[in-house]
C-alpha cells in the first residue's frame, strides 16, 4: 500500500543505565544493578576442606592435640561449633609457605592463598598485614609475618556445615564464598549496596567466625514463612517498585528441611518484583534439597569442587545439560572448569548463550561451544596454584 509505513517489529532495547554512586561490580560476577535487575546465585558445594597446612601443625581432637600429618578418618576435631568429624585427610607434597604469629603468641604456617578470618571478612594470608585474626580464644592481631620456606603441607577435610576447624588455635575454613560476596569490597560490599541485607543460616546462632556479619546484618538463625513474609510486605508498602529498598537475603544451608509450598520458593520465581537485588541459596545437596523452581529460575549457579558424590553431580548434569550440549558434554565442561582441587564452576545464565566458567576468572564454554582449552594453560597455571596452595574464589582484574 503506497504512503503506509510496513510495520516493523524491532528489538527491545534496554532502558539507560540508572546512575549509581556504587563501586561498579566486576563482570565476571552475577550482576545485581540496572533496571529490573538482580541475581539469584545457586551454590552447591560438598563438603569443603581448608587448604595446606604445614605438617606439624597442631589439631586439637577429642583424643587430644594431633599434628595435622597425624589426624585420621574418623576422627573428631575441634571447629567453633564443637567437635567435627574429619572425611579426609590430604597429603599435598611441598608447598611454599609463610609463618604468621599473632600478639597473643599463637602461630600458623601456611601457604600464602590460604583463606583465614578476619575482622573484616575472608582474606587471603598474603593479603593480611595488621589484620584483627579470630581464634580459638578470641580476637588478635598479627604482629609478624614471613616467608617460612617450603614444607611439606596436609588438608583435612571435615562433615560440617560451617567448614572449619581450629589449627593452632586460628580458625582456618575455605567455606568463604558468602563473606566475600557480603563482606569483600571487590564483591558487593552489602553494608554499602544494600539497605537491608537478611541472613538465615541454621548455624549462624553457633558459629564464632560468624560475629561480624551477626553484627553487620539481620540475622535468623532458623528458616520461618513469617521471615520473608515480613520482608516482602515491608516492599509492599512502597507505592512503586523505584521507591523499594536494594535488599539482599541470603539462606545458608537450609532448602533440605524447607518445603515446596515455602514462601521463599514463591520468592524465587518473583524476587525481582521486590526489588531483591541478591537472592543467594547455598547448599551441600542438589537433589531433594533444592527445589524446581530454585532450580528453574537460578541466574547464576557456582558448583565447587571436589564432587566427591557421582550420582549428585550426575543430578546437576541432568538439570542443567541441556544448556551445554547434554549431560555428557556438561560433564566434560565441568571438568575443564575444575582443573584444580577447589575450584568451582560457574554458570552464568545471565548470558546467552549461557556461559560456563572457572571461578570467577575466565569463560571456558558458552553453551556447548568451549572455547578455552584448559588441560593447555593449566601446566603453566597448575605450578603457580601448587606452590600457592590453590586460587579459590578469586578472580583476575583486566
Amino acid at each position: 500500500m503506497e504512503g503506509k509505513n510496513i510495520p516493523i517489529i524491532y528489538p527491545i532495547k534496554d532502558p539507560d543505565p540508572i546512575p549509581s554512586s556504587h563501586k561498579p561490580i566486576h563482570p565476571n560476577l552475577p550482576q545485581i544493578d540496572g533496571f529490573g535487575g538482580g541475581a539469584m546465585i545457586l551454590m552447591i558445594s560438598a563438603v569443603a576442606t581448608g587448604k595446606c597446612l604445614f605438617e606439624y601443625s597442631l589439631v586439637q581432637t577429642e583424643q587430644g592435640n594431633k599434628y595435622i600429618k597425624d589426624v585420621n578418618i574418623k576422627d573428631k576435631v575441634l571447629s567453633d561449633n564443637g567437635y567435627v568429624e574429619v572425611k579426609d585427610v590430604i597429603k599435598q607434597g611441598k608447598k611454599k609457605c609463610y609463618k604468621i604469629i599473632l600478639e597473643n603468641h599463637n602461630e600458623l604456617i601456611l601457604t600464602e592463598n590460604h583463606k583465614i578470618h578476619t575482622k573484616n571478612g575472608m582474606k587471603e594470608m598474603k593479603d593480611c598485614n595488621d589484620e584483627e585474626i579470630i581464634t580459638k580464644n578470641g580476637i588478635s592481631k598479627i604482629n609478624t609475618k614471613e616467608y617460612y620456606g617450603e614444607v611439606e603441607c596436609y588438608d583435612i577435610s571435615v562433615n560440617s556445615e560451617e567448614h572449619r576447624f581450629f589449627c593452632n588455635n586460628i580458625s582456618v575454613s575455605n567455606s568463604t564464598i558468602i563473606s566475600n560476596m557480603l563482606l569483600n569490597e571487590d564483591f558487593y560490599n552489602a553494608q554499602e549496596r544494600f539497605e537491608d541485607t537478611y541472613v538465615i543460616s541454621n548455624t549462624i546462632a553457633n558459629c564464632i567466625t560468624s560475629r561480624y556479619v551477626r553484627q553487620a546484618f539481620t540475622t535468623y538463625d532458623e528458616y520461618h514463612d513469617s521471615i520473608i513474609d515480613g520482608i516482602i510486605e515491608k516492599q509492599k508498602r512502597c507505592e512503586c517498585k523505584a521507591d523499594m529498598d536494594d535488599i539482599a537475603i541470603i539462606v545458608d544451608d537450609c532448602l533440605g528441611s524447607i518445603p515446596l509450598n515455602s514462601s521463599v520458593n514463591t520468592l524465587a520465581a518473583k524476587f525481582r518484583h521486590f526489588n531483591v537485588r541478591l537472592l543467594l541459596f547455598s547448599s551441600q545437596r542438589f537433589h531433594g534439597a533444592v527445589s524446581p523452581v530454585i532450580r528453574a529460575n537460578a541466574t547464576n549457579v557456582i558448583i565447587g569442587s571436589p564432587f566427591p558424590n557421582v550420582k549428585e553431580l550426575g543430578h546437576i548434569a541432568e538439570s542443567y545439560g541441556d544448556n551445554f550440549g547434554g549431560e555428557k558434554k556438561f560433564l566434560e565442561i565441568y571438568r575443564l572448569c575444575t582443573p584444580n582441587k577447589y575450584d568451582f564452576m560457574h554458570i552464568n545464565f545471565q548470558s546467552q548463550p549461557p556461559t560456563a566458567s572457572h571461578n570467577f576468572e575466565y569463560v571456558v564454554a558458552e553453551g556447548d561451544k568451549i572455547i578455552v582449552n584448559t588441560k593447555i594453560e593449566e601446566s603453566e597455571e597448575s605450578e603457580e596454584e601448587e606452590e600457592s596452595g590453590g586460587a579459590n574464589f578469586v578472580y583476575k582484574e583486566d
